[in-house]
């Protein structure tokens, strides 16, 4: 029982968007006092080594003090921003992993909505169908196809007839050959001429005839003339 009034109903949970962002702006203002303090550290350091110059040994002790103090703040800046880090790449992840939670599940539901027409049997059922289908025209081909003599005539058969015809064409034409030449229509039919005799041949060995050197009263140019001709002849 609660003693001091109703107790407070919770908000709803902050959105992840905005938890990240949150941590994220906190992180940057403590990037930004850690800067600040580590310059009033630079300062202590600077004063310290100032009043140890001029023999000021409590104003440098006093000076290191407050350095060491801004070191102990500096720690605990970068632990809180350590933790605010890792708390941050958490929700991150988070926020991702519901990402794809919700892809995961708007496609299942995207595939159950496709397959709520349909199941494995009725699948099968459709696939027995199509393949009768296909049988059945293979049948109604196959019965256009065949010939309506039932196969009676062979066409090994038939090239063999064919074969046969031609061999006993060419037969018949060899055996058809005219005794006679044709004659031609106006041209009456006359015995051959018979062939001119050729004279005979000589036996005996022909006679030298006298060399022109033997020959008296003749003309040298003449004598040349008749040598030339007789070379031409022998020839």
């Amino acid at each position: 029982m609660n003693l001091f009034g109703k107790k407070k109903t919770a908000g709803p949970p902050p959105n992840p968007g905005d938890a990240i962002i949150k941590l994220r702006g906190t992180m940057e203002t403590l990037t930004k006092r850690e800067a600040y303090i580590s310059k009033k550290m630079d300062m202590m350091v600077r004063e310290a080594k100032g009043k140890m110059a001029r023999k000021d040994k409590n104003g440098a002790l006093f000076a290191l003090k407050k350095k060491k103090m801004y070191e102990a703040e500096v720690i605990k800046i970068q632990g809180a921003m350590m933790n605010l880090e890792s708390q941050a790449m958490s929700l991150e992840g988070s926020a991702t992993n519901m990402e794809v939670f919700g892809a995961m599940r708007t496609g299942a539901k995207a595939m159950g909505a496709m397959r709520g027409a349909m199941d494995v049997d009725k699948v099968d059922d459709l696939v027995d169908d199509i393949r009768e289908e296909m049988d059945t025209a293979t049948h109604i081909s196959e019965a256009i196809s065949t010939p309506l003599d039932g196969g009676l005539q062979d066409d090994d058969d038939l090239l063999a007839e064919l074969d046969a015809m031609v061999e006993e064409e060419t037969e018949a034409k060899l055996t058809q050959v005219p005794a006679s030449l044709p004659v031609k229509p106006g041209m009456a039919e006359t015995a051959p001429e018979p062939f001119p005799e050729l004279p005979a041949v000589p036996t005996n060995k022909p006679v030298a005839s006298p060399g022109l050197e033997a020959l008296e009263g003749v003309d040298e140019e003449e004598l040349r003339a008749l040598k030339e001709l007789e070379q031409s002849m022998a020839v």
